[in-house]
């Protein structure tokens, strides 16, 4: 028995689909490819399946994983990604498996690019939205309100960005994630549109995952 990751890419309309949503369409699919993976004991016996990192709804990503047990030590690792995508969706591609080297608590942080434009078009114009941006992104602090297990606590935002470049009206972005804490993009863009006061509408893609040492999570 082997432990496999998965990786697969979300989006289109399929970056709506809640997190819980996308546990049932893998289980579904990891059943019809019939894939000899390991299930949990007991009464409900059922695939058992997990994900390093979940996404936040209405965010794409092209980085995504999901681990499981292979029964079959001796199977073709290469052939796996065509199983799946013959039994999902499209919007959710698999284009990777391979032996899990990292674990979910290796994960440090992520990165992002975010597209914004005004849900209103005549409230300010593209070149005038990301030079506000350009200013925003270089105010001292960016205070803002973070829900925790102990409640709302207002953070330093800019203390949290660990890098950041805006060219070609998009933003990418890098902030920590993982168990012990994460930071969602969403916070920032939330804040800005509150900071020059027009209702914003984002694109946001996750592009990477990483390991405390900088790695890529693999």
């Amino acid at each position: 028995m082997k432990n496999v990751r998965v990786f697969f890419k979300k989006d289109g309309p399929c970056k709506y689909i809640s997190h819980l949503d996308l546990n049932r369409v893998m289980l579904r699919a990891v059943g019809k490819s019939r894939l000899d993976i390991w299930h949990t004991e007991g009464f409900h016996q059922h695939a058992y399946i997990t994900f390093a990192l979940p996404l936040s709804l209405g965010f794409a990503s092209g980085c995504e994983s999901m681990d499981f047990r292979l029964l079959d030590d001796s199977a073709d690792l290469t052939a796996i990604p065509d199983q799946l995508n013959a039994c999902l969706p499209d919007g959710v591609r698999v284009f990777k498996c391979a032996e899990a080297k990292y674990k979910p608590a290796d994960i440090d942080s992520a990165t992002y690019s975010v597209t914004l434009e005004p849900m209103n078009a005549a409230d300010i114009s593209t070149k005038e939205l990301y030079s506000k941006l350009g200013d925003f992104l270089n105010l001292p602090a960016i205070n803002v309100e973070k829900k925790t297990k102990q409640g709302m606590k207002t953070i330093d935002l800019k203390s949290y960005i660990l890098d950041s470049s805006l060219a070609d009206s998009t933003l990418t972005l890098r902030l920590p994630a993982g168990a012990t804490l994460n930071i969602n993009p969403s916070l920032l863009i939330s804040a800005f549109s509150d900071h020059i006061g027009v209702e914003l509408h984002s694109n946001v893609t996750r592009t990477g995952i990483f390991t405390k040492e900088g790695k890529p999570f693999e």
